[in-house]
C-alpha cells in the first residue's frame, strides 16, 4: 500500500499473531511492514479455528500459559476498542465415565497450577450449568473465564488499526528468498520486491519452518495439522449457553461443542497430520465421526441442521508454542503457536515488542497513535435499528438476509485500511454469507458491491483470494 521498502521490523504472515504484532508495533515510533503471500489477512489457520479465547490450555510454567493468563482478563477491553464481538460465556468440561473422571481430576489440578479459575462439578451441577449436556455425564469442570470471539474479524481489526497507524501491508508477496549480511537477515525477497529490515518477525504459521530454513536459521519442524468442523445453525445455537469441552486426552484436546459469536455452533475439530498445507478438504466419514463425538457430549446435535463443513490447518511441530529469537540468526524472531494463537494474541504482541526492545529496537510508544477503531453500526446487533436507518438509509438495505448484514456494513468492509477485495473477504469482516443459505441468496449482491469497489467485472470478481465467482 506504500512505496516504502525499508523497515525497522518486517513481519512475515498475516494471521492473528502477525497482525496483532503489527498493531502493537504500529503504535510506536517504529517503521513496520507486513508481507503476506495471500491477497488478504486471516486466510489460513486464523480463519479456520473455533474462536475460543481460552483461560486455560496448556501446562503450568510455560510461556504460552503466561501469555494466556495475561490475555484472558483483557478480552472485553481489546474487543471493545477493535469493534470485534466477544462474549465470556464460560465452558464446561465433561466426563462421561470413570476413566474420564480420573483424567478430569488431573486436568483440574493442572488448571489450578496455572492459576486459572475452575470449579469441580458433580453430574447434577453439570446439567444445571448446561442442560443440553448428556444425562450420562458423571462429572465436570467449570471454566468460568472461557470466552468466544470472532477470529476473522479480530485478525482483520488488528490489521485495520495497524494500517491506520502506518503499518505497510504488502499482499500477494510470497517470500521466495532472504538475504543475509554476516549472521543477520538483511532483506526479504518476494517476486516483486526486495525489502530491507533491521528485524524480521516470522509469523508464517505452517510456513514458519520454511522461512527459518531460507533465512539460514535453526531447523524448525512445522507441519500442517488438519482440523475438520461441522457448523450447526442458530436455531440450535440459541439454546446452548456454554462451551462444552470433552475430557482431554494426552495427545489431543478432542472434539468440542462451541457456540460462536454469530449464533451458530461449531463441532470439532479433528487432528490429522498431513503433508499439503493447502489441503482443506472435508470428507463425509470424518464429519460423521465429528458429529458422533459431539453427540456424546450434547445428544441434540444429531437432530440439528448442519449448514456447513470446513477444514483448516494449524501449525504443528516440535514446539507447540514458539516466541523467541532464532538461535542462529540474531535478528530473526519466531512467533507461532499451534492452537492458541487467538488466545495469546494480545499479550504476545506486547511480549514481542518487549523482546525487540531488549534486542536494541528504539520503539517508544507514540502518544498520537490511534488505539480505537470507529465502530461499524451492525444491523443485527443494534438495539435501535430504526435510528441506524434514519442516519444512513444504506443500513436498512439488507444484502444478507440470514445474518441481517446491510449494504452499509459491506461498504465499510470494502473501504478504508486493509479493505476486503473478495466475497470471502467481505464474509470475514461482516458475516455476510455465513448463515443457513451459505450465500445462495446474497452472493449476487455481495459480488456486485465487491466488483464496484475493486473495479472488476461482476463475473470475474474474486470469490476467495484464489478463485473468481464465475470460475
Amino acid at each position: 500500500m506504500s512505496p516504502r521498502s525499508d523497515y525497522d521490523v518486517l513481519i512475515i504472515g498475516g494471521g492473528v499473531l502477525g497482525t496483532a504484532v503489527a498493531e502493537r508495533l504500529a503504535r510506536t515510533e517504529t517503521r513496520v511492514g507486513l508481507v503476506e503471500a495471500e491477497n488478504d489477512v486471516a486466510e489460513h489457520a486464523s480463519k479456520g479455528n473455533a474462536g475460543v479465547a481460552v483461560s486455560y490450555y496448556g501446562a503450568p510454567g510455560t510461556l504460552e500459559t503466561q501469555l494466556i493468563n495475561t490475555s484472558a482478563p483483557l478480552w472485553e477491553e481489546v474487543c471493545a476498542r477493535l469493534d470485534v464481538p466477544y462474549r465470556r460465556i464460560g465452558g464446561v468440561m465433561v466426563a462421561l465415565d470413570a476413566a474420564e473422571a480420573e483424567r478430569l481430576e488431573h486436568t483440574h489440578q493442572e488448571v489450578l497450577a496455572c492459576g486459572v479459575a475452575v470449579q469441580a462439578l458433580d453430574a447434577r451441577q453439570v446439567l444445571a450449568r448446561e442442560p443440553l449436556v448428556t444425562p450420562h455425564a458423571v462429572a465436570g469442570l467449570l471454566l468460568p473465564d472461557e470466552g468466544i470471539v470472532d477470529p476473522m474479524r479480530l485478525t482483520a481489526a488488528y490489521a485495520r488499526l495497524a494500517a491506520t497507524n502506518g503499518c505497510d501491508f504488502r499482499f500477494a508477496e510470497r517470500v521466495v528468498g532472504i538475504e543475509r549480511d554476516s549472521d543477520e537477515v538483511l532483506a526479504v525477497i518476494t517476486p516483486t520486491s526486495r525489502l530491507t529490515a533491521r528485524f524480521i518477525v516470522n509469523a508464517a504459521g505452517v510456513g514458519a519452518a520454511g522461512i527459518s530454513r531460507i533465512a539460514g536459521g535453526e531447523p524448525l519442524v512445522s507441519r500442517p495439522r488438519k482440523g475438520q468442523y461441522a457448523v450447526v445453525d442458530r436455531a440450535f445455537g440459541q439454546r446452548l449457553s456454554s462451551i462444552v469441552f470433552c475430557t482431554h486426552l494426552p495427545d489431543t484436546k478432542g472434539t468440542n461443542v462451541v457456540p460462536t459469536t454469530h449464533g451458530s455452533v461449531l463441532l470439532g475439530p479433528t487432528a490429522q497430520d498431513i503433508e499439503d498445507p493447502d489441503d482443506r478438504a472435508t470428507d463425509a466419514e470424518t464429519i460423521e465421526s465429528v458429529v458422533d463425538r459431539a453427540a456424546r457430549l450434547v445428544p441434540e446435535v444429531r437432530d440439528a441442521y448442519i449448514m456447513k463443513t470446513f477444514a483448516a490447518n494449524r501449525p504443528a511441530g516440535d514446539e507447540q508454542h514458539r516466541l523467541r529469537f532464532d538461535t542462529k540468526v540474531p535478528n530473526l524472531l519466531h512467533c507461532t503457536d499451534r492452537s492458541a494463537g487467538v488466545s495469546i494474541s494480545p499479550a504476545a504482541a506486547d511480549y514481542t515488542l518487549g523482546l525487540l526492545r531488549e534486542a536494541g529496537l528504539d520503539a517508544p510508544d507514540r502518544p498520537s497513535a490511534q488505539r480505537v477503531l470507529p465502530p461499524v453500526p451492525r444491523l443485527r446487533t443494534s438495539e435501535h435499528p430504526e435510528r441506524l436507518i434514519a442516519e444512513n438509509p444504506s443500513s436498512g438495505m439488507v444484502v444478507c438476509a440470514c445474518e441481517q448484514v446491510s449494504s452499509a456494513e459491506i461498504e465499510a468492509a470494502l473501504t478504508g485500511p486493509v479493505p476486503a477485495t473478495s466475497v470471502e473477504g467481505v464474509r470475514k469482516r461482516t458475516g455476510a454469507g455465513y448463515g443457513r443459505c451459505q450465500g445462495s441468496l446474497c452472493l449476487a449482491g455481495i459480488s456486485f458491491m465487491t466488483a464496484m469497489n475493486t473495479g472488476t467485472d461482476p463475473a470475474t470478481v474474486m470469490h476467495t483470494t484464489r478463485g473468481t465467482v464465475g470460475s
